[in-house]
């Protein structure tokens, strides 16, 4: 039963993925059926509630994902003074659980909502966007990888609005063995810088 219950969650992530990044549900690959709950569709309009999660460790992030047979990728090129300044996490009895989310930015922020970089780590049995706008949306080639790639991704925080006078990001998904990494942009990296680092992606040893 167990297995089934663990099948069925695989299928269900693969066709709607809670984006914290973008604080948006964003409905993809949907599964034949009826349409999203109206709660879902509102919620995508107001953003989501903060991240019920704490900072943790990059060691401890490595280390755990290492047990599980799993390898973390972080990118190893940056622009403009970007550093890597948070990894939050939900903690279950001493045991870091998905999603992961990891943040950069070049005025120390740690806050999901605004930071400049935002890096959403998910385990998914493929990439859960679809192109629905070719002026804006496309699969492409990033580095070793093929990538969904978005100019423009609505963002439902509004500290994020706030903080950078826009309602978007520009958004990169790559799926790396069992994991997709969404990325986040604030306006202020140009699409060139964002896919250098994007491509720079390279697995974090123990």
């Amino acid at each position: 039963m167990a297995r089934i219950e663990n099948m069925l969650l695989t299928v269900l992530l693969a066709a709607m993925t809670m984006s914290i990044i973008v604080g948006n549900y964003v409905v993809s690959k949907q599964l034949p059926g009826p349409a999203p709950d109206s709660t879902v569709q509102n919620a995508s309009k107001r953003g989501i509630a903060p991240f019920p999660g704490e900072i943790v460790t990059l060691d401890t992030v490595v280390n755990q994902l290492a047990k599980r047979g799993l390898t973390l990728y972080l990118p190893t090129k940056m622009v403009k003074g970007m550093e890597l300044t948070a990894i939050w996490a939900k903690v279950l009895d001493g045991q870091v659980s998905f999603p992961i989310i990891v943040l950069y930015s070049n005025t120390g922020d740690t806050a999901i909502a605004t930071a400049e970089i935002g890096i959403e780590i998910t385990p998914m049995p493929e990439i859960p966007f679809s192109v629905r706008n070719s002026t804006t949306d496309r699969f492409d080639k990033v580095g070793e990888w093929t990538a969904f790639i978005s100019s423009k991704m609505p963002v439902g925080h509004e500290e994020y609005r706030l903080k950078y006078g826009t309602e978007y990001s520009y958004c990169v998904v790559i799926k790396i063995g069992s994991l997709n990494y969404l990325f986040g942009f604030a306006p202020v990296l140009t699409e060139e810088e964002i896919i250098e680092i994007c491509a720079s992606m390279k697995p974090v040893k123990p």
